[in-house]
């Protein structure tokens, strides 16, 4: 199956579904990027689903996109003329972020100054130490269960600590390598860059000093507070008590020890940047990943509490699942919810992994099976 193939079954899909429109569409920029051409058509914008739908399903675009931030005129060229009316608050979690112990059953590396080439994860080279490392990455429902993990901690984290409700959060799977998690709230809407830097700040944990969190007792030393206490002062308590070695008597570099690791437990592990930024472009539900066919996927944050990562990606997965013959020179062992058979060559495949193998450069689909 060549571009064009794929393409079709695109086409095909985006005629068989509607997109949804975001909140308040009429105040979205949106953007697109195309199967047939480099970057990026930027600046558009819709009145309403029907046009929105009707454009996508014209162009068939490979990514689409739309702005967090609200405008008063979305279509105008230069971003000081847009009238910038506020944005969404936005997390990313994106596995490519974390180090998961999967990713040596589908991630390789190759050095590219010395030659030597492995499996999982590697900043630099073991062999030469250079950092002239080019990667494969893949995904599997490992990788998405890490990354819906994050995702709940970080809703429990907004709840608890700034009183934003489930109701007005929800959840995308960004139909690859993570979730946006979205924040749609009045109060939220005007926060400037550095308001929303602190929020994300927040949220990983960053700043806190275990001294402030330490008390000094005849025995040694103890940790302050209770897990009734708000915020991070309960959270790492209830972590601490999870922990046989905090019930003996701790040194205080023993303690502030556990407490960063209490700390690094709980966190979310979130892309600031994309917290951070006001006028952030962001992948549309209901449209097909560009990179992987599979759909960008919305719902609540009950609905994710129910699904595992196995029925989060089965709910994704958009295109036929008829079996074509698929050929790649280096198969990952593991990729979505299927494992492979560490072998070189041809096998079977249903059409929707072969397309995402397709999309990412490095297998040939030959035909139906």
């Amino acid at each position: 199956m060549d571009q064009a193939g794929i393409v079709r079954l695109f086409k095909a899909y985006y005629a068989r579904n509607t997109v949804p429109p975001p909140s308040s569409i009429e105040k979205r920029e949106f953007a697109f990027s195309f199967f047939d051409s480099q970057g990026m058509a930027r600046h558009m914008a819709f009145r309403d689903a029907g046009e929105l739908n009707k454009f996508i399903r014209d162009k068939v675009p490979q990514h689409a996109y739309y702005s967090t931030a609200y405008y008063a005129d979305p279509a105008a060229s230069d971003m000081d003329e847009k009238g910038w009316q506020g944005a969404d608050l936005v997390f990313d979690i994106d596995v490519d972020h974390i180090n998961t112990p999967c990713k040596p059953l589908h991630d390789t590396w190759k050095c590219r100054n010395c030659g030597a080439e492995g499996w999982g994860f590697v900043e630099k080279c073991p062999s030469c130490g250079s950092d002239r490392v080019e990667r494969q990455t893949w995904v599997c429902e490992q990788c998405i269960s890490v990354a819906r993990d994050e995702v709940l901690k970080l809703v429990d984290i907004l709840e608890e600590d700034f009183g934003i409700s489930r109701d007005e959060m929800y959840v995308v799977f960004s139909g690859h390598r993570g979730f946006h998690l979205h924040v749609e709230d009045s109060a939220l809407v005007d926060l400037d860059q550095e308001a929303r830097r602190e929020i994300a700040d927040y949220v990983r944990g960053l700043g806190i000093d275990p001294e402030l969190y330490i008390a000094r007792t005849r025995g040694g030393y103890t940790y302050r507070y209770t897990p009734e206490d708000p915020g991070w002062r309960g959270r790492i308590a209830k972590l601490l008590q999870l922990r046989p070695e905090a019930e003996g008597r701790l040194s205080r570099g023993e303690l502030e020890r556990l407490i960063l690791e209490c700390v690094a437990e709980a966190r979310a592990n979130i892309d600031e940047k994309v917290t951070m930024d006001v006028k952030r472009l962001i992948r549309l539900p209901g449209t097909l990943h560009g990179k992987t066919g599979l759909k960008v996927l919305r719902m609540t944050v009950q609905q994710l509490e129910a699904l595992d990562a196995r029925g989060v990606l089965e709910k994704a997965i958009a295109l036929p699942d008829e079996p074509v013959r698929v050929e790649m020179d280096k198969w990952p062992r593991k990729i979505l919810a299927t494992s492979l058979p560490d072998q070189a060559g041809e096998r079977t495949l249903p059409l929707y992994l072969a397309v995402y193998l397709a999309l990412n450069g490095k297998a040939r689909v030959l035909g139906p099976a």
